[in-house]
């Protein structure tokens, strides 16, 4: 698996968790639901946006952690 496609099952899993579509996860991890859709579609992003949308995603994912421990 690429490191772009690590991308885009990242985002779809967060966005599916979220109930949100990925274009909106990748809205605001990428800056732009269409480029979601251009990753999707074969595209790339610079590094320096891929490095952001992981910062983004690992927040997200924190966030998503601390509201299931503290429905438990």
């Amino acid at each position: 698996m690429t490191e772009t496609q690590k991308l885009i099952a990242r985002i779809k899993a967060i966005a599916e968790k979220r109930g949100l579509s990925p274009s909106t996860i990748g809205e605001r991890a990428l800056g732009g639901g269409a480029i979601f859709n251009a990753l999707e579609s074969g595209r790339t992003i610079t590094l320096a946006k891929y490095e952001r949308a992981l910062v983004k995603l690992a927040e997200m994912e924190a966030e998503d952690e601390a509201s299931s421990s503290q429905a438990a």
